[in-house]
């Protein structure tokens, strides 16, 4: 009798267990904020936090561009804004996890009065308020893989994943079975089409905004590739690659041009509804009500 109890607890034990990896969950995809302290700013904002509120998300992705911006240097600024953006961010009462953007890259700019020996460069500041550029977590069943996509090149930013990433997503990805459904985030779009409806003014791009995304892609050719989820250039698009893998560009908080119009449709961000191995998802303009 007692050996059939320990079998039936261990078995509810184990049922419980599986649930916990494969439940139902939500999550949220939000990108370019653009954050500062300005009226303008804090009342669209406040809409945010009550969407936020009522949906009540596991969690909250953000594609980048926290804050508007550091690219200039000037220290206190960026302690300032980046500070600034924690206070706001944690009104939404849910793990929030940061993808870099090219705004929120320190002092790369000429014109910085602090150059490359400081130790906030580039990505200095951004480690020293949200640790690693890059890394990974698992919710539920699903892995999550944030990327740095972004470096410097003559005072620019490029769209580049650097030699010690590359490594590190490979050897990452080693430890997660080809099954497992797998989200990645990107602040500059690893596909897109916005080049090809609004070519440059010098012509066509004569490599992808991220010149070596076809090495990167290439590293999750066995896996369950199931959402890139893209920012930067405040546009909302769904590409749906082989049937296998949705490149989503998430729109933007901020709009187009930011806090300055909406150009490329309403402000929002993204709604993810998971079950299982499965998620849906909507775009949420927090500009519906007032």
């Amino acid at each position: 009798m007692i050996k059939h109890l320990l079998l039936a607890l261990f078995f509810c034990l184990c049922l419980d267990t599986v649930s916990a990896q494969n439940g139902n969950f939500s999550f949220v995809f939000m990108t370019d904020m653009h954050l500062r302290p300005d009226p303008v700013v804090e009342k669209a904002f406040n809409k945010v936090v009550q969407r936020i509120e009522q949906i009540k998300p596991d969690f909250v992705l953000s594609g980048g561009d926290q804050i508007f911006d550091i690219m200039r240097g000037n220290r206190a600024k960026g302690d300032s804004l980046f500070t600034y953006y924690l206070t706001q961010t944690r009104r939404f009462k849910v793990p929030v996890y940061n993808c870099v953007g090219n705004h929120d890259l320190f002092g790369i700019y000429e014109e910085s009065p602090e150059d490359s020996s400081h130790p906030d460069y580039k990505l200095g500041m951004f480690k020293r308020y949200f640790g690693d550029p890059y890394y990974s977590f698992d919710h539920k069943g699903w892995h999550f893989i944030v990327l740095n996509v972004l470096d410097v090149d003559n005072y620019k930013y490029i769209g580049r994943v650097d030699e010690g990433q590359l490594k590190w997503i490979k050897n990452d990805l080693s430890s997660v079975k080809p099954e497992t459904p797998v989200v990645v985030v990107a602040h500059i779009p690893l596909v897109t089409t916005y080049h090809d409806l609004y070519p440059p003014q010098n012509g066509y791009l004569s490599q992808p905004p991220v010149s070596n995304r076809n090495e990167v892609l290439t590293l999750f050719k066995d896996h369950n590739l199931k959402f890139v989820l893209q920012g930067h250039i405040h546009w909302f698009e769904d590409l749906n690659i082989a049937g296998k893998t949705h490149y989503i560009t998430g729109g933007s908080i901020a709009g187009r041009p930011s806090w300055r119009g909406n150009t490329h449709g309403s402000r929002g961000f993204l709604k993810f509804n998971v079950s299982g191995g499965h998620a849906t998802y909507e775009f949420v303009s927090y500009e519906d009500k007032d």
